[in-house]
């Protein structure tokens, strides 16, 4: 061993000489000087993304996954397990260990030259970050033996060694203790994230949560992250972790006893899942967080630009989203419509939005529900049914007339002939038919109250359908996704639940809109604030307009179509709504606080829903009222009982019996609605309002429904509503051949079937056709459809563009 010596210190004291020259030419004052600063190279880093409590929702990454942190957030745990087994000298030497050189040139001295081995931190770190780290030459080892120290002189050990532990690489992307520790022991168990007026509160980090095993199992994955990966080769990083643990015994960082202890312990690691396949809460408002971002020219010119901040410059994103009430929400969903039936049949799939309307949370989304599972198999799984394209809303479009309509000054006690049907000439395009009314006359609000057609078809003919879309955009319906047709007061336009969600929250705030809050602040990794969301709005509707709307509505939910939806402890108002086919069916409405929408439906398919109630069809006031009652229950919890403004005082005085203050619903289900059952009520006790609705499966004239439920002890006077049976028509199937398609799509839904749109070429079309008109249909006009048939129209679409040509021209003579 000492023939090696010599030699070997001769080659080394060589080298250095012959390498100084051209090291020393290089101008450390610049590299190293006043203008430099360290802190100022940035690494990717990971953007967090927070619930409105700070809880830490997931992490936005590219490939990388870092999360620097400080050096008095490193445990001493963690930083004296690297320290054993990559420089136990480290705290002794000036940037070099000359020992731990020779050591590993005598292992290699076959080479030819002076090895890679022996690196400090300290070298490690300068060589990676400021030389070229494809050259391997005893020049290039040299050149960062003077670079480290330097390097020592400049900085501190402990700063030198928190930027070492932020930029080493442990395998599977990554980068930094803190992010290795996540990859492979899981989250921190630690609830909330500190916030900004929390200074002297510490992050919520894993790296402090970590064992003496944990630590000796990451910081063994240094030298060869593939080779010691514990996923993919247990043993061999069981191995690695053992020589750690000697390490940090030898130099008397852990006893005897924890040594031997952590020798018996196995490497508990969490599941090795890719990037892609992690799966965190409120998956759908997340992604629409990350589209918002990579939006918004706020975050840079381009989408390149914002996508490259969002998944590496280490952001805070503090988001609306009440994690807690999101995982109230779906719950909530389960309960009401369970994913399967006992025998496997999938049920139909719901979609909710729960908006903010106090001062705290104004136009805050606190909870969205977009559909089963965003990490589940369908291919639209990820599609969210909660802000995307939409489907129809039924009659939940209808406040949006009687807005538009009481703002032009029609009282909402104007009456209007509610029989059905109404047939309406040449107004509405072709003879437009509307049926769902009841016999003789009927008030705007009694309309509201019990969802009769034929009186909003009346509505819009008085305000135009332009006045309608107008009305729909300032409260909060997308710009441009309504066509001006009569039947969109009857919801046969395609609208979600976040515009939805968000016209009701316009009523909620008596006619002041706010648009929907995703992001409240976005930090950048230094602290300094990236953005503020600064609250907007403006006002829609007069206060006398606003508290006539919320009136109308309230009734609606205490007993007219929505009563599945009133709360046991709130006010509250909404509207049910129903395509007309049951493909769809919806329910939004509010409380002072609170706004919701709820829509329920198959996602791949306008499909009727005539069974799925428990045998009964699926309307507004069947699941989703349910579960907006459920949501809304869980979402005003904590919030004070407020008031609705005063309703608008009756054009008439009537004198009433005497009104008990408590008294028994009696049981109607399966009487008929005649003079026999009005006996069963006592003057002035109750009143009874019977709402007709198409069924094969009970009696013609048959109560097969009633709110409240039979037994229940109620204050005198409550009106009782029931559902009669009624023998559904069939009708024929309207002409809509030569029609738009959104004519088309209005006369046919007024008629009582549903649309499927089909864009097809007409072969037959000639040179010229006609761009967005109908040219077939299935089944063909005047065939009797069956009871709520689906009809396809198939439209001409959009030419496509004209081939792109280039031709290359001949260069002209010489």
């Amino acid at each position: 061993m000492r023939r090696f010596r010599r030699p070997l210190v001769a080659l080394l004291v060589a080298l250095l000489v012959a390498t100084a020259c051209s090291v020393e030419t290089k101008d450390f004052d610049t590299l190293f000087g006043e203008d430099f600063s360290v802190s100022a190279l940035e690494t990717a880093q990971s953007s967090r993304v927070y619930d409105r409590n700070g809880t830490l929702i997931t992490e936005l990454r590219g490939e990388q996954s870092r999360q620097d942190i400080t050096f008095d957030q490193i445990p001493e745990l963690m930083y004296n397990a690297v320290v054993a087994i990559e420089d136990e000298r480290f705290w002794d030497h000036a940037g070099v260990d000359l020992k731990a050189i020779l050591r590993a040139a005598r292992s290699n001295v076959g080479a030819g030259g002076v090895s890679q081995g022996g690196s400090t931190i300290t070298q490690q770190y300068v060589g990676n970050v400021f030389l070229d780290r494809s050259e391997q030459t005893a020049g290039r080892k040299i050149e960062e033996i003077f670079m480290a120290r330097r390097f020592e002189q400049r900085y501190t050990k402990e700063f030198i060694l928190e930027r070492y532990l932020n930029w080493v690489y442990f395998g599977n992307g990554a980068y930094g203790v803190e992010a290795a520790a996540r990859e492979y022991f899981g989250p921190p168990s630690c609830a909330r994230q500190a916030s900004a007026a929390d200074e002297d509160d510490r992050e919520c980090l894993k790296v402090e949560e970590l064992t003496i095993v944990e630590v000796a199992t990451i910081a063994g994955l240094i030298q060869a992250p593939s080779r010691f990966d514990p996923h993919s080769n247990y043993d061999a990083a069981r191995n690695r972790r053992d020589l750690v643990l000697l390490r940090m015994y030898a130099n008397e960082y852990i006893t005897e006893d924890d040594y031997a202890a952590a020798l018996l312990e196995p490497i508990d690691l969490v599941e090795d899942v890719s990037i892609l396949e992690e799966e965190y809460p409120a998956a759908h408002f997340v992604e629409d967080v990350r589209q918002w971002f990579l939006g918004n020219p706020e975050f840079g010119p381009t989408r390149e630009d914002r996508a490259r901040l969002l998944f590496e410059g280490g952001l805070d994103i503090h988001t609306t989203i009440d994690l807690e009430l999101q995982a109230e929400a779906e719950a909530g969903v389960e309960r009401v419509l369970p994913q399967f039936l006992d025998d496997g049949t999938p049920n139909p799939d719901a979609a909710a939005v729960i908006i903010g309307t106090t001062a705290a949370d104004n136009g805050h989304i606190l909870a969205m529900v977009g559909g089963r599972d965003f990490f589940g198999n369908d291919d639209d799984a990820k599609f969210n049914l909660a802000s995307g394209s939409g489907r129809q809303a039924g009659s939940s479009m209808k406040p949006i007339g009687l807005a538009a309509a009481l703002s032009l000054g029609i009282p909402i006690t104007r009456v209007y002939d509610a029989t059905s049907p109404l047939v309406v000439e040449k107004v509405c395009g072709p003879t437009w038919t509307v049926r769902g009314g009841t016999d003789g006359d009927s008030t705007i609000a009694a309309a509201t109250t019990y969802s009769r057609n034929t009186v909003f078809a009346q509505v819009m003919i008085d305000i135009s359908p332009a006045r309608f879309v107008d009305m729909a955009e300032k409260l909060g319906i997308g710009e441009g996704r309504i066509q001006p047709v009569c039947a969109a007061i009857l919801g046969t336009e395609n609208v979600n639940m976040l515009e939805l969600a968000t016209v009701f929250s316009t009523f909620a705030r008596q006619g002041t809109r706010v648009n929907p809050v995703y992001v409240t602040q976005v930090i950048n990794n230094d602290g300094t604030p990236l953005y503020e969301h600064a609250l907007e709005s403006s006002s829609v509707l007069n206060a006398t307009v606003a508290a006539q709307l919320t009136w109308a509505l309230s009734t609606a939910v205490s007993y007219g179509t929505g009563t599945r939806a009133a709360l046991d402890d709130w006010p509250a108002a909404g509207k049910t709504g129903t395509a007309q086919n049951n493909a769809d069916a919806t329910f939004a409405g509010f409380t002072a606080q609170r706004a919701a929408a709820i829509w329920v439906g198959y996602p791949q398919e306008q499909r009727p829903m005539l069974t799925e109630f428990y045998g009964e069809k699926v309307q507004g006031g069947t699941f989703p009222a349910l579960i907006w009652h459920e949501l809304m229950t869980a979402a005003m919890q904590g919030q004070p009982v407020m008031e609705f403004p005063t309703p608008p005082a009756s054009s008439t005085t009537t004198t009433l019996p005497e009104i008990p203050e408590e008294a028994m619903v009696p049981n109607l289900v399966g009487r008929k609605l005649d003079e026999e059952t009005l006996l069963l009520l006592e003057e002035g006790v109750f009143s009874i309002e019977g709402v007709d609705v198409a069924t094969w499966n009970h009696e013609p004239g048959t109560i097969f429904f009633q709110s409240p439920a039979a037994g229940s002890l109620v204050p005198g006077g409550t009106p009782i509503i029931v559902e009669v049976a009624i023998e559904p028509e069939l009708f024929p199937i309207p002409d809509v051949v030569g029609l738009t398609e959104a004519d088309a799509k209005g006369v046919l839904a007024t008629a009582g079937f549903g649309v499927a749109v089909e864009f097809l070429a007409d072969p037959d079309g000639g040179a010229t056709p006609v761009i967005g008109a109908v040219w077939s249909q299935s089944p063909e006009a005047e065939a009797e459809g069956e009871e709520l048939a689906i009809v396809t129209i198939f439209v001409e679409p959009e030419p496509p563009p004209p081939p792109t040509t280039t031709t290359t021209e001949e260069p002209p003579d010489e």
